[in-house]
């Protein structure tokens, strides 16, 4: 018996999940050594860990970029090949898995999902029996692994937001349709994990600068960057640890000071309110630009490490009036989800390398994947063949070499007819909220808040995954304008995966 493994990536970690081991989570860093394979991680990450012959980072960002990484030695490094080389790392992590899912972020392109697939052929470790990783949008995998646990509505539409490291994602879904998903993706990249470090770091300092105990300026110097490099990295395990503390201690060191700063859970949400306004705001534009009204949206998902921060579910809640579903490691939902997929679903000559099955828990319906079959097909780097553009489904306990394989879905793209509007099949009745304000207004602001001057100074494969650490669902009442109600419901440790 196989057991399938999936992949996530994003651009602060990367995450491996495979059945019957816990996951595991690294810092998108890459480290080239001379001597033996490629570690992937933080220093503090890997164990024995030693001095790297090459540290790269910003690599995920940069696949499908011609102009390639410059290490400190003067290499130049592709994105899309070194991106290839962590996620072989991460599957060692896990000792492989077959068949292998990889989420990559749905709002990329086909060049750019086609580069990593050429990028790809040189990891012999994520193409098991020589059938390559499939490759679906991270949206996907996110819903998919949400579906089984803690379970999506079976109606109207969920509004599912990625909340990651270098930016927010927006994706609909129908759930009547098997969370087939609405239109594409779209990207808020204002409302991030790596904005709101910097801007609790620029807040940090500050407040040194304001107790007059340390010249901040001072620590501009070449000499205070390693210790502001190390400050930031505090500043962000003091936002996880805001998620469920009110108060944390930054322990800061820095040239002329030496202290803990104190950090409030208020503080730090009076730092991101508002661009969080301006992720609800655009929240509010994708549905109106996909004819969805707020009576229609059933539930609210959200996934990434943002998701964990409480405001960024009360304002969801308050502001979409549906429950909010998501799970205690938010973090983790995508990879498991891929692992699902990677068991479930059946690929044929789609351009992602992987097509749902019938029953498979979600459907593509990116209208840019399915544009850029032509172009992929065409490239060097995205032409796999036929060879690799098949992916042989597994049962979740065997393989089955005599069951054939499914046809391909050659159904159109779903799109929505009249945004719900036949009051017979909303999801629930629309409501309107006297005294709320629901357009948005597309109105620049000079720099992004967390570029401005004073922020600157200043499952194992999906349900085995999910359901081992319990669930959390947030529910608001749908008329009225009295406060969130919140109830969390945990799920005991021995409760056994559902069955898929």
């Amino acid at each position: 018996m196989t057991e399938p493994l999936g992949l996530s990536i994003g651009m602060t970690n990367l995450v491996a999940a495979r059945v019957g081991r816990p996951p595991v989570t690294r810092r998108s860093i890459l480290n080239l050594y001379t001597d033996r394979a490629p570690e992937v991680g933080a220093p503090a990450e890997i164990p024995g860990f030693s001095q790297p012959r090459l540290v790269l980072s910003g690599f995920v960002e940069r696949v499908g970029d011609p102009v390639p990484l410059v290490a400190a030695d003067g290499s130049a490094h592709r994105g899309e090949q070194t991106l290839a080389q962590a996620l072989d790392a991460m599957a060692g992590l896990v000792d492989g898995g077959a068949p292998v899912a990889i989420a990559v972020p749905a709002h990329w392109g086909p060049g750019t999902v086609g580069a990593l697939r050429g990028a790809l052929r040189a990891a012999p470790r994520l193409s098991p029996n020589g059938i390559p990783p499939a490759l679906i949008p991270d949206a996907t995998a996110a819903l998919a692994a949400l579906r089984v646990t803690p379970g999506l509505p079976s109606q109207g539409v969920v509004v599912l937001v990625d909340l990651g490291g270098s930016g927010s994602s927006i994706t609909l879904a129908d759930a009547g349709s098997g969370a087939a998903t609405i239109g594409q993706t779209v990207r808020y990249p204002d409302f991030s994990g790596e904005a709101i470090d910097q801007a609790l770091l620029g807040h940090v300092l500050t407040g040194i600068a304001d107790a007059d105990t340390a010249d901040p300026a001072g620590t501009a110097g070449t000499a205070a960057v390693g210790p502001l490099s190390r400050l930031r990295d505090e500043c962000r395990a003091a936002k996880e640890r805001l998620s469920g503390e009110t108060a944390t201690a930054v322990p800061v060191e820095l040239p002329g000071f030496s202290s803990d700063v104190r950090v409030t859970r208020p503080e730090l949400e009076q730092l991101i309110s508002e661009p969080l306004t301006g992720l609800l705001s655009a929240i509010d534009d994708v549905m109106q630009r996909n004819g969805i009204a707020a009576g229609d949206v059933s539930a609210v998902a959200t996934v990434g490490g943002g998701a964990a921060i409480p405001l960024v579910t009360q304002r969801l809640s308050e502001r979409l009036r549906a429950p909010v579903v998501t799970t205690p490691e938010p973090a983790l939902n995508v990879a498991a989800g891929a692992a699902l997929v990677a068991n479930q679903s059946l690929a044929t000559d789609a351009p992602t390398g992987m097509a749902p099955a019938a029953d498979a828990p979600t459907a593509m319906g990116h209208a840019a994947w399915a544009a850029g079959a032509a172009g992929l097909a065409a490239t060097e780097s995205a032409g796999d063949g036929a060879s690799s553009a098949t992916f042989r489904a597994l049962a979740w306990s065997q393989d089955d070499d005599a069951a054939g394989d499914p046809l391909p879905y050659t159904g159109e793209d779903y799109t929505v007819a009249g945004g719900y509007a036949d009051p017979g099949t909303a999801a629930r009745p629309s409501v309107d909220f006297a005294g709320q304000d629901d357009t948005y207004t597309d109105d620049l602001a000079p720099l992004p808040w967390y570029k401005r001057p004073p922020v600157l100074f200043g499952v194992a494969a999906a349900a085995a995954l999910l359901a081992a650490g319990g669930l959390a669902v947030t529910l608001t009442g749908s008329q009225g304008d009295s406060g969130t109600v919140t109830e969390t419901a945990r799920v005991p440790t021995g409760t056994p995966p559902a069955q898929l």
